[in-house]
């Protein structure tokens, strides 16, 4: 059994200092753009079985349309234009979901309310399906230099199957001002830990599941609204109890991630 998880945060390349920015009542901007996803994860795995090593190499093209729909309400349609999965172990079928729709309704500033991903996906890729559903990154509306918030989002997720009960506690701080490419940018940097629990059947057995992620990562966004990618580092211990053997399986996993902006 593996265990995966893929949520992505922020930052881009190189930076250089500018003028002071600030921004009050900063909202997404409507309208197309596209990223591009690239995340290496390297996992090692400890059973009554012995000990195995995977190596995880994933990069994603993504077509994401933003529209206000209402005043505090933005639905994000999100188009997977191409996946690529690597690995050096077992790793599930994603050969069928380039082209496959994802809408998420997020708040003007990017806060989370509902998604909906595409039905009849292997559930070993629930993680990663719910990775899209969160693309964006949220923020605050009033940004500048040295503002900070904290974010806590509780709830059940998917997680191999299982849906599991999740906490996640986020600080962020805005660091300072950048440029990429022609783009003035807020730099925001974030720190999240995230607990998750639960009971199901992971490919037909019974088990019981605990995890805890480390994350760190920075996104960038510019005064206007427009999201320009970030990186993200996870740290990930997974426990999962086999029932009916008495049995556990301990999961470490280091991911790197960073979301580009095409052009």
């Amino acid at each position: 059994m593996t265990a995966r998880l893929a949520r992505w945060s922020a930052a881009l390349l190189m930076a250089t200092p500018l003028v002071a920015l600030h921004a009050q009542g900063l909202e997404y901007a409507t309208g197309t753009t596209k990223y591009r996803v690239s995340s290496t994860t390297t996992s090692s795995q400890t059973s009554p079985m012995g000990s195995a090593t995977f190596d995880l190499g994933l990069s994603e093209q993504l077509t994401v349309n933003l529209q206000k729909r209402h005043k505090d309400t933005v639905t994000a349609t999100i188009i997977l234009d191409s996946i690529t999965l690597k690995s050096s172990g077992p790793a599930p079928d994603v050969s069928k979901l380039p082209g496959s729709k994802f809408v998420s309704v997020v708040a003007p500033t990017g806060k989370y309310y509902s998604g909906k991903s595409p039905e009849g996906v292997d559930p070993q890729l629930a993680s990663l399906l719910d990775g899209i559903l969160h693309f964006l990154p949220q923020f605050r509306g009033n940004l500048s230099t040295g503002v900070t918030w904290s974010d806590t989002t509780t709830g059940k997720v998917p997680q191999q199957g299982m849906e599991v009960d999740r906490t996640a506690i986020s600080n962020y701080v805005v660091s300072g001002d950048t440029t990429i490419g022609s783009d003035k940018a807020f730099k925001i940097e974030r720190t999240t830990s995230v607990k998750a629990a639960g009971s199901g059947t992971m490919q037909g057995t019974p088990v019981a599941m605990e995890s805890i992620v480390k994350s760190t990562g920075m996104f960038f966004l510019t005064p206007m609204g427009l999201y320009l990618g970030g990186d993200s580092n996870d740290e990930v211990n997974v426990k999962i109890s086999i029932l009916a053997q008495n049995a556990e399986v301990s999961i470490k996993q280091n991911a790197k991630t960073r979301i580009q902006l095409i052009r």
